[in-house]
């Protein structure tokens, strides 16, 4: 082979074998290439889904009070025409990851300018916590979340969360109740309700008219203010169904802020058990006369005072001679009272009570209730206190539940707050027919009496045109610390009015009470229930009933004459309950 033939060669086969290495070499390089790259991919979107789980998709909650359950949207609370008393308002709340922040210090500093109210040295502990979430400030403003976003800050984090709020504010706080910061309901109806309130689709309605409540809450400002009372409460009822229109307690609190006073948050209606005083002699009378034991005839020797151990029992400007069962509740005679107890006995009067719903714990769809105060043993002594009032403690609601059975034909309604709609109301009064307290006779009769007290006796300052009322009054001593009910000049009372309207064919029943009320101008140095509770009532109905639908009848019925029974005059006693 010629030489150049074989270089020739040689070149070729170098040529081919460096063209392979190079291939090679390319092949490899791509492979790196795209090895590199998916690697970076992976990480890329392993990062990202990181970010997305910490940012977005896993939002610490529920070990921290905003777990899922409960941040769950909580229907409104509204009134029997559908306003609303409580609803739900989106806002956001700020949270620290303090895992990310850099500079715990730095974040501090800022946060606490936005946030003066917040502690520089706690908010520092929150941000160097190995905690993966921390609050920072719960249902911050749209100015406040805008100065947090401005920051900047890696690990400070806006939330969305909701709040609840109460547009009526303090108007039916003891009612409504209240929910914590997270959106539990603590209190009234918000806890009563709780679960309903955050599952089922639709809004609750309440018995109560916010109309009816604005105006009852009115007057009793007023009158506490013009009394200089401690308190006042009131309620205001349905007596057919049972639905409670008004409750209102004084003092109260606004349910969007922070409670500053304890006291401001217990429900004089539900929660308070009182002597009753006087009002407590409807029940008196009504036993005497179903049982028999007297009639509109039988007469009562208020003579001589009634001696109970050894306490005195009098009376308070009222003749001294005898009365009638009639003029005995009229003029609200305590002596008579016992009396009339005495015909029929401790035993009977324990029975009774327990029909009128008084031993029993009262029925409300609240859980702010208490149980009435009972005498140790149901005796003799027991019976003669218990028959005016003392003795015995209740809650309003209980007085007014009893007295609602009375005055309605003997059917006690149960009270309640939700709604009744009109399906449903013919069936909720059947289930009151089946038990009776009284006959309707006793009814009539009871009716026809507190009439006359409205529109001859103690309570003529509530007897409001053209509507009917009847009613009683009272005036109960309260008792002190120490036991007694202190020495005439410093004795404190809790007057009380309990009646409805009309009287021909009641519809709606009501309580209102004052808690130390004053003597003012105009009382002549009393503070008895005829001259506070009563025409704070009388004002009460004037400004509801037109809102009830309860048209005024001006034709009034002769109301000094009831089945034959003529009173004397009243004058005597004009001044008041006691």
């Amino acid at each position: 082979m010629q030489p150049k033939i074989m270089i020739k060669s040689l070149w070729y086969r170098l040529s081919g074998w460096r063209f392979s290495q190079h291939q090679q070499l390319l092949h490899t390089a791509r492979q790196r290439t795209l090895a590199a790259t998916a690697i970076a991919c992976v990480a890329f979107f392993a990062i990202s889904a990181r970010l997305v789980d910490v940012m977005v998709i896993r939002v610490p909650a529920c070990n921290v009070g905003c777990c899922q359950k409960e941040c769950q949207f909580r229907q409104n609370i509204v009134d029997r025409n559908g306003v609303i008393l409580a609803t739900q308002l989106i806002t956001a709340s700020v949270y620290a990851n303090p895992k990310v922040i850099i500079n715990a210090k730095e974040a501090a500093d800022k946060l606490v300018k936005i946030f003066p109210h917040l502690k520089r040295d706690v908010l520092l502990q929150k941000l160097q916590s190995n905690q993966g979430f921390v609050w920072i400030e719960r249902h911050a403003t749209p100015k406040l979340q805008e100065a947090v976003h401005s920051l900047g800050i890696p690990g400070i984090y806006l939330q969305q969360d909701q709040k609840r709020a109460y547009p009526h504010g303090s108007l039916a706080c003891h009612v409504i109740g209240r929910c914590d910061i997270d959106g539990h309901g603590v209190s009234g109806i918000e806890q009563s309700f709780d679960t309903e309130l955050r599952t089922k689709e639709e809004d609750l309605k309440l018995s109560l008219d916010i109309r009816v409540q604005h105006a009852v809450h009115n007057e009793l400002v007023s009158s506490v203010e013009k009394f200089h009372a401690v308190g006042a409460n009131a309620i205001v009822m349905n007596v057919k169904t049972g639905e409670i229109i008004a409750m209102v307690s004084l003092p109260d609190y606004d349910s969007n802020r922070p409670m500053q006073n304890l006291e401001c948050g217990f429900n004089r209606n539900t929660l308070g058990v009182y002597e009753q005083g006087s009002t407590f002699k409807i029940l008196n009378v009504a036993i005497a006369l179903e049982t028999g034991a007297a009639t509109l005839n039988s007469s009562f020797d208020a003579t001589n005072p009634v001696h109970i151990g050894r306490f005195k029992i009098t009376d308070f400007r009222v003749p001294s001679r005898s009365l009638s069962l009639v003029e005995a509740l009229v003029f609200s005679s305590n002596i008579a009272a016992i009396k009339i107890a005495q015909k029929f006995g401790p035993q009977v009067q324990k029975h009774f009570m327990k029909q009128f719903g008084i031993l029993n714990p009262p029925s409300l769809e609240i859980p702010e209730k208490s149980n009435s105060l009972l005498p140790r043993d149901w005796n003799e002594t027991a019976m003669m206190s218990v028959a005016f009032g003392y003795a015995i403690a209740v809650t309003p609601l209980h007085t007014l539940s009893a007295m609602s059975g009375i005055i309605n034909n003997g059917y006690r309604p149960t009270p309640t707050l939700k709604f009744v709609s009109n399906e449903d109301r013919q069936e909720r009064i059947n289930s009151f027919l089946k038990d009776p307290c009284v006959s309707s006779k006793t009814s009539k009769i009871i009716r026809k009496i507190m009439r006359m007290i409205v529109s001859d006796g103690t309570a003529r300052r509530a007897n409001v045109k053209g509507y009917q009322v009847f009613a009683k009054t009272g005036t109960a001593y309260q008792s002190g610390r120490k036991g007694g009910y202190g020495s005439a000049a410093d004795r404190r009372r809790r007057t009380s009015f309990i009646g409805g309207f009309p009287a021909n064919d009641p519809q709606y029943v009501m309580i209102v009470m004052l808690d130390d009320p004053k003597p003012v101008e105009g009382t002549y140095g009393f503070a008895t229930a005829g001259w506070n509770v009563t025409p704070t009532a009388g004002q009460i109905i004037e400004r509801i009933a037109p809102l009830l639908g309860v048209k005024a009848c001006l034709k009034e019925e002769e109301s000094s004459k009831a089945d034959g029974m003529i009173l004397t005059s009243l004058d005597s006693n004009e001044d008041g309950d006691h």
